[in-house]
């Protein structure tokens, strides 16, 4: 007897489960061809839709979304953050928890730096442009008593009720000893292919901070003082650095021509390998009576305040640009970004029993390892007429 597939009867007609097989695989194309190419960007725009009715002082867009339990991996793609402010755009990127890890509880005060990573951060063609301050000029309109047309008074308001609130939940769960750092103690942040930019098209020129490649290793460590609660850590590489100072497209004014164009702009900084280390200490609580330390020595100082500073080593291919020209449009940046409101400044009061101590300082070390070029350029007719050379060893604090 011959087998058939199909099974027709005499009257021609299909029984069996044959038609159900092919329903069955044409429903089954349909779903992963949906899964393959279309459930991320379903997620995505579901993400976009929640999280802009919840945040409503900027807009928020996520092109896809997808993640895996197993792996843990969460990935996403064209995420866009725009604000009165800055704008944050990320072409690419996922994040991976190692939640296979064992988990090993530790002391907020203990060095977690040696601990092993368990959150990774990757990121692809990361740019994030800073274009305005509108709470710090809504606060001059106030001061001088012009209309309010950059941020409505309630809206200011409401942000300054929202921080204070978010400063208040900070200090009752630091107060409940919640902590994630012994659970999460090493955070490695990976980025390829970035670029950071201040201005607008009201200053003649905007600051451009480019890079290739860029390493972070967070994590935290005992601070220096055991009056303060732990150390913040950040072990930062960039590579094929460039900072510049390009001419802004859309400017109307009087422009001044720079002494040279390296590319799309004035290179201020442009380094093959750049190393920095970011320190800050996270503040305790002013004792009600002061905590001497005994040295080795046997003498007792007070405490040290806590620290705070940045170090950079330069390695090969470092070279410094810098004179008139590059001072003049570094003043019309700060002027906008930092404007002067022409109040006194009041003085600093040194923190009270019971309050949070403050550092006193921002230490920045300088280190070349490698020669470096140090260009002054003075421009007569358009000709460079200064430079200086430095040397491997070069030191400044």
């Amino acid at each position: 007897m011959a087998w058939d597939p199909l099974n027709v009867t005499a009257q021609g007609d299909i029984e069996g489960s044959f038609p159900w097989l092919l329903f069955s695989l044409f429903i089954s194309i349909i779903w992963y061809i949906y899964l393959i190419y279309y459930n991320s960007r379903v997620f995505g725009r579901i993400i976009t839709k929640v999280l802009n009715r919840l945040y409503r002082d900027g807009h928020v867009q996520v092109g896809s979304f997808s993640f895996s339990i197993l792996s843990g991996k969460v990935m996403f793609r064209d995420v866009h953050f725009i604000s009165e402010d800055f704008a944050i755009r990320i072409l690419d990127g996922f994040m991976i928890f190692h939640w296979w890890r064992p988990y090993i509880s530790k002391e907020i005060c203990e060095d977690m730096s040696h601990s092993d990573t368990r959150l990774l951060v990757q990121l692809i063609g990361v740019e994030c442009h800073c274009y305005n301050r509108s709470s710090l000029y809504s606060r001059l309109e106030k001061l001088f008593g012009l209309d309010t047309n950059i941020v409505p008074p309630d809206k200011l308001q409401q942000q300054q009720a929202e921080e204070k609130k978010r400063e208040k939940a900070k200090m009752q769960i630091e107060s409940r000893g919640i902590q994630w750092r012994d659970l999460i103690p090493v955070i490695k942040v990976e980025i390829f292919t970035g670029r950071f930019v201040a201005g607008n098209n009201l200053l003649p020129t905007a600051l451009c901070v480019n890079f290739d490649e860029a390493h972070i290793l967070y994590t935290t460590k005992p601070a220096s003082s055991p009056l303060d609660r732990f150390r913040h850590f950040a072990d930062t590489k960039l590579d094929n650095l460039r900072v510049m100072l390009a001419p802004s497209l859309r400017y109307s004014g009087t422009t001044d021509e720079p002494p040279r164009y390296m590319g799309e702009g004035f290179v201020v900084l442009m380094a093959s390998e750049i190393q920095a280390y970011y320190t800050v200490d996270e503040p305790g609580l002013v004792p009600e009576e002061p905590e001497l330390l005994e040295l080795a020595s046997g003498e007792k100082i007070e405490s040290p305040p806590p620290y705070w500073g940045l170090e950079i080593k330069t390695g090969k291919g470092t070279n410094f640009s810098y004179g008139p020209w590059a001072d003049r449009q570094r003043e019309h940046l700060y002027n906008f970004f930092y404007p002067a409101d022409y109040q006194p400044i009041p003085v600093t009061k040194r923190p009270q029993a019971g309050e949070l101590r403050q550092p006193v300082s921002f230490d920045i070390q300088l280190s070349v390892l490698h020669d470096a070029t140090i260009d002054i350029l003075f421009t007569k007719t358009k000709v460079i007429v200064a430079f200086l050379k430095g040397a491997c060893g070069m030191y400044n604090e």
